[in-house]
């Protein structure tokens, strides 16, 4: 293990099960010589009954950025490692992968950006899904559906809470501490995540989407299997056990596994999250968005200046931003402006 230190600003939580090569490599893309970031930071891996164990010189990859490495025992629970993981952290926000993510250099810099200018908040990363065949492909997840209709502005979006996959979120350590945590009565795939962003909507706490805060996801493979299916049943039947309130209970309108004829399966449970976000306004008497009435495309200061004027008048826009820097991408969700709909250019 190498020195700890003093405690960090951002504490990195890892899980793994039998996976410890793709672990390997999310240690290498997460070293002091891969990410771009004055910040300082640790990373907390977290061996959840693997066999064989995780061998022991994994902090060498991590090129000198300490590391601390926690073997539990026994056959595995995703979000029982997480909490064992976030107790070992000493950082005073908490970002959480999975050992199938690879970090690219900007990704401790963009998680560290957003939790600075927006205390208190959940956020949500993205991933990129690579080809295997051809490492310069990608594709988008499932959760770009979501934002090519709402926007990247979460704002927009009643059922944000259902978004933050814990693959790639961070939270402020007290925040995440005052929420209890993410809850070990899950067992095997599914929900554990969903349950910490109800949680954190119930409390009041925010959940944004930064855009820029992907990751490369090079082993992700949808299972739809019958034992898969049933995992994930068993744990939406906890969740709902665990919270009867009807907006938690809405998500029986969620069709994780679609079948049938007519569309594709992305497209059916894009429908039903279509169904989700709608009750939830419902439930709420609040309206959905107003479309747009103009389109800002944001490509040098000035274009930002001008659109940063337009923000607060309650007009409906659609602002495309392709500056570097501009930070428009914190103003719209900081201030929570359900009326403008943001899409970034930039990767």
């Amino acid at each position: 293990m190498a020195e700890r230190g003093p405690a960090p600003e951002l504490s990195v939580v890892v899980i793994v099960r039998d996976d410890e090569p793709a672990l390997r490599a999310l240690v290498a893309s997460l070293g002091a010589s891969a990410q771009r970031t004055e910040g300082a930071y640790e990373i907390v891996a977290v061996d959840d009954g693997s066999t064989p164990p995780v061998r022991a010189d994994l902090a060498e990859l991590a090129g000198g950025v300490p590391l601390a490495l926690i073997r539990r025992r026994g056959a595995g629970n995703r979000a029982a490692a997480r909490a064992e993981g976030a107790a070992e952290a000493r950082g005073r926000h908490l970002a959480f992968l999975d050992a199938d993510q690879e970090a690219p250099p900007h990704w401790v810099a963009e998680h560290l950006r957003w939790q600075r200018a927006l205390p208190g908040a959940v956020v949500a990363g993205h991933r990129r899904h690579l080809d295997a065949s051809d490492a310069g492909r990608w594709r988008p997840e499932v959760r770009t559906r979501v934002t090519a209709e709402y926007s990247q502005n979460y704002a927009r979006i009643a059922a944000a809470w259902y978004l933050p996959f814990s693959c790639n979120l961070s939270v402020p350590a007290d925040v995440y501490r005052q929420l209890g945590g993410y809850s070990d009565m899950f067992v095997g795939w599914g929900y554990e995540d969903h349950d910490f962003g109800y949680r954190a909507w119930a409390a009041g706490v925010p959940t944004v989407h930064n855009p820029l805060a992907w990751t490369w996801d090079r082993h992700h493979a949808v299972r739809t299997d019958a034992d898969r299916v049933a995992e994930w049943a068993a744990n939406r039947d906890r969740f709902l056990a665990a919270h009867p309130e009807p907006h938690a209970q809405a998500v029986r309108l969620i069709d994780n596994y679609p079948s049938g004829k007519g569309s594709s399966p992305g497209q059916m449970w894009m429908d039903s999250f279509r169904r989700l976000d709608a009750e939830l306004r419902r439930i709420d008497g609040v309206p959905a968005p107003a479309p747009p009435a103009r389109t800002l495309t944001v490509l040098s200061p000035a274009d930002a200046d001008h659109a940063r004027t337009l923000l607060h008048d309650g007009v409906p826009l659609r602002i495309v931003d392709g500056l570097h820097g501009s930070g428009l991408d914190l103003e719209i969700q900081r201030n929570g402006l359900r009326h403008i709909e943001y899409h970034t250019l930039l990767s």
